[in-house]
């Protein structure tokens, strides 16, 4: 039993500790529950997760390496970033952003061994891109959490030190060994952050960032956001960060929400088809490729008689070089632009099936995810497109659609 004081009267009150003697939290402020204060009892659903056993999975991750090195390490499923002088940075960012959904908490999970803090080096583990974010951030040897905000129309920091976190200022935090970082947050523009780490299987959260009541703008532009990871010697020193495992997961569930809109050849171009062809393209626009778009459904027509054998593949190719002209979605929203008549080349199939005379696909959400646009380290959209290819001459057409997720 210990007493706590409240408006000068003092009241008696049950406190558990741990195996460690650690006082095990309750309530708010602890990891039993989710960024909405909700018990934490349905199976999150997993946005995104990446584990480095192979490869680098250049796939999911864009790398931006201005002088140092960077070092798929196979035997510890890590990728080794390294600065050795001033102006050396690597970042490594995920190719694609994650959806938010209002009313659901986001639950980010990044581990990560870093370098001892110190002066000329900066260390940053988050979700965040250049203009928005959340972040654990070793600048020099001060160890911080930072909310990144554009709501102005340029970037500005909330930069709290460790001294001055409100939950727990972790006097046992070693950067230098593996951790955990987490933040889970509740956006709709004014919500809670919480940061902390995930430490012998519990959640510790050090510092929560409260916005409702208090601020008159929304506390940063978007909640749709790549994860990151970055190394940065603004001075001659030499220090390093392995990226290990990271996860994205949407807590109360995921489903897409808002039409789906298509683009392809359709009834209108029924035409003689054998070899593969390109009937319809999908990429974001210039501008727009802060979005989250999602290839959810395929529709493929062939027009053989019945029992004249003909059957056709379809294919979705990721990233291939294409030749038409591109245009602005007919939804008139502005964020994708689409081809329906043009020729390509190379691309990774990332999805097929057989048709004999008319498929009809929704993907699973799961699935739409998996498929979903991501950029190059340039900015530069994805580009899906939907081919179809027929077993001999036949008239074929098909549409791809996706769903906007802002």
């Amino acid at each position: 039993m210990a007493q706590i004081s409240v408006n000068n009267q003092q009241f008696e009150t049950g406190i558990e500790a741990d195996h460690r003697g650690q006082i095990i939290k309750q309530g708010p402020d602890s990891g039993a529950v989710d960024a909405f204060g909700r018990q934490r009892v349905s199976e999150p659903f997993t946005l995104f997760d990446s584990v480095l056993r192979h490869s680098k999975n250049a796939e999911l991750w864009n790398e931006t390496i201005s002088s140092g090195t960077s070092e798929h390490l196979p035997n510890e499923s890590s990728v080794l970033m390294t600065v050795t002088a001033s102006g050396h940075s690597i970042l490594r960012r995920t190719r694609k952003r994650f959806p938010y959904q209002p009313g659901k908490g986001l639950n980010v999970l990044q581990s990560f061994a870093g370098s001892t803090p110190q002066a000329g080096l900066i260390q940053e583990v988050g979700l965040f891109d250049n203009n928005n974010g959340i972040m654990l951030r070793a600048s020099g040897t001060t160890v911080q959490f930072v909310i990144r905000s554009s709501t102005t129309g340029s970037p500005v920091e909330t930069v709290v030190n460790q001294s001055e976190w409100n939950i727990d200022t972790a006097p046992w935090l070693n950067l230098a060994k593996t951790n955990i970082f987490t933040t889970d947050l509740e956006w709709l523009g004014v919500g809670r952050v919480r940061c902390g780490f995930v430490l012998d299987g519990e959640y510790y959260y050090c510092h929560e960032f409260n916005h409702a009541n208090e601020l008159d703008v929304v506390y940063m532009t978007t909640a749709v956001l790549p994860l990151s990871y970055a190394i940065n010697a603004v001075a001659t020193v030499s220090g390093s960060m392995k990226q290990i495992c990271s996860s994205v997961a949407s807590e109360g569930g995921y489903e897409p929400a808002g039409a789906i809109y298509t683009t392809g050849r359709g009834a209108s171009n029924f035409a003689s088809i054998t070899a593969e062809t390109m009937v319809a393209a999908i990429r974001m626009s210039s501008g727009r490729t802060d979005n989250v778009i999602l290839p959810s459904q395929v529709d493929v027509t062939i027009g053989g008689n019945p029992g004249s054998n003909v059957a056709a593949e379809w294919r979705m190719r990721l990233n291939p070089t294409v030749s038409g002209t591109w245009i602005n979605a007919v939804n008139g929203r502005g964020n994708v632009q689409t081809m329906s008549s043009g020729t390509f080349s190379g691309g990774t199939v990332i999805n097929a099936g057989l048709v004999s005379s008319r498929s009809a696909i929704e993907f699973h959400p799961q699935r739409a995810l998996d498929l979903s646009l991501g950029t190059n380290a340039a900015g530069e959209s994805d580009i899906v497109i939907l081919t179809i290819q027929c077993s001999s001459a036949e008239n074929a057409t098909g549409l791809l659609g996706w769903r906007e997720v802002l």
